[in-house]
């Protein structure tokens, strides 16, 4: 006398593996998304440019060939356009923007847009937001933008 039918047994003893596969291969799919989501978001071809302080007697951090723009971000995030003889503050990515236009239109800065790079002077305790919004502000107006450090 069984207490089970065979037929009972049977089914229990079959591990369905089509929801586990399912899963790992919906996992696959978010994984592989983010990583190339977050390399087309930050990895967006940016050279660290070494510049030398002023104490080592070179004023000039980019080629001789090439203008350059030099910009600043300091520690709370506010922006400084550095010329050789002052600087001074501007309040906004737009208004960054239309400085760099308006240098642009005047005759200031190489018509060819390649010719000229923006040098951005980042504060080390700068916070990240500001620095990402000036790179992708210059690079949407056509500029070559390279953060710099200084040698300590």
């Amino acid at each position: 006398m069984d207490l089970l039918s065979e037929e009972e047994i049977k089914s229990k003893t079959n591990f369905s593996f089509a929801p586990m596969i399912d899963f790992l291969f919906l996992m696959l799919a978010l994984f592989a998304t983010l990583a190339l989501s977050r390399s087309s978001l930050f990895d967006s071809e940016i050279a660290l440019v070494q510049g030398k302080s002023p104490r080592e007697g070179e004023k000039n951090i980019s080629n001789s060939d090439r203008e350059s723009i030099n910009l600043s971000i300091n520690q709370t995030g506010e922006y400084r356009w550095m010329t050789d003889l002052n600087s001074y503050s501007i309040d906004d990515i737009t208004a960054l923007q239309q400085e760099i236009v308006r240098q642009y239109e005047m005759g200031l800065l190489p018509k060819d847009k390649s010719q000229t790079e923006v040098l951005l002077h980042i504060d080390k305790s700068a916070p990240w937001e500001p620095i990402a919004k000036a790179i992708f502000a210059i690079k949407e107006i056509g500029f070559q933008v390279s953060p710099i450090y200084e040698s300590e």
